[in-house]
């Protein structure tokens, strides 16, 4: 598809509006060729992510529940975190796979790649698939985290991801990406 038929964008300019410690906030002024129109936008400058589907060698997955801020309340999630400055989506999302919780195994394989909120994001989120995934350990959590860990079955994944109990939407995602490596 040719994306110049809907319309051509051009950034006139771009400069730092916040800087959030996790992520920056750039204003630009974006230009329409076709409505000959400008205005200003908001984009977020954040880091790439890696999400980790850790399998256990008795085909559970781990999951960690966390509390967000965002939110206000627990949520369970897949081992994930930022991709840091010279760092490989697969080291990171196997770091964070063990940081927080405690589990390591084979060598991440990448299930896919996605824009999380392309609206006003400009990061990828790397979905990864760690096989034979055993606790090792207790980790090592960062500063202000505390995780649940629990292995869970994939029908209770499933059911919990059209339950509610899973709300994240990224984990959604991943889970969509498993089914169909699971499927092929």
């Amino acid at each position: 598809m040719d994306d110049t038929s809907i319309s051509k964008w051009e950034c006139k300019n771009s400069s730092l509006h916040a800087d959030c410690k996790v992520y920056r906030i750039l204003k630009e002024r974006w230009r329409n060729e076709r409505e000959s129109s400008e205005d200003d936008f908001y984009v977020m400058d954040v880091a790439d992510w890696a999400v980790t589907i850790a399998m256990t060698p008795d085909d559970k997955i781990v999951m960690v529940r966390q509390f967000r801020f965002g939110t206000g309340n627990f949520s369970w999630e897949l081992p994930a975190g930022v991709v840091d400055a010279g760092e490989t989506a697969m080291e990171a999302g196997a770091r964070e796979l063990y940081e927080e919780s405690g589990y390591k195994g084979d060598r991440p394989v990448v299930l896919g790649l996605v824009h999380p909120n392309p609206a006003i994001q400009r990061n990828r989120c790397h979905i990864l698939l760690v096989k034979n995934a055993v606790k090792v350990d207790e980790g090592a959590p960062g500063l202000h985290e505390f995780f649940e860990v629990r292995e869970v079955s994939l029908p209770t994944l499933y059911t919990w991801a059209c339950d509610g109990t899973i709300t994240h939407a990224i984990v959604h995602t991943a889970l969509f990406y498993l089914r169909e490596q699971i499927k092929g």
